[in-house]
């Protein structure tokens, strides 16, 4: 019964997060101004794509979506960090983004150990 509370909540969260990260990616595409800014959207966008296909990849318990969810997870704990820092001038305190950069970090730690114990083997077939 916890795995399949804990599928339920990890396939919500990708799937949001992959939805509102193409989103948001696409409608902020060219508002940054610094380097910085540039790669938190395209932090956000990565995080949209590979929050789609981990979706995808958890709902049919797929074997890959342990990888997918990795890089969802890389890219979705570098943007709050990321965004505090790039955008927060001199009010960006160091210690908010690392609070909110492992937050991030601990939520996809959970959809990676999802990932992987929800997903089915792959076997290769004789041959």
């Amino acid at each position: 019964m916890k795995h399949k509370i804990a599928w339920i909540l990890s396939l919500a969260i990708v799937l949001c997060t992959g939805l509102l990260g193409m989103y948001n990616g696409i409608t902020e595409w060219g508002e940054g101004v610094t380097a910085a800014q540039v790669s938190v959207t395209v932090g956000v966008i990565l995080y949209g794509v590979f929050g789609l296909i981990t979706a995808y990849g958890l709902f049919r318990r797929r074997r890959w979506s342990v990888g997918t969810a990795i890089a969802w997870g890389v890219a979705v704990a570098y943007v709050p960090g990321a965004a505090i820092i790039a955008y927060g001038g001199d009010e960006g305190f160091v210690s908010s983004a690392i609070a909110a950069s492992l937050g991030s970090a601990l939520i996809a730690l959970g959809v990676v150990w999802t990932a992987k114990v929800t997903s089915v083997g792959q076997e290769p077939r004789p041959g």
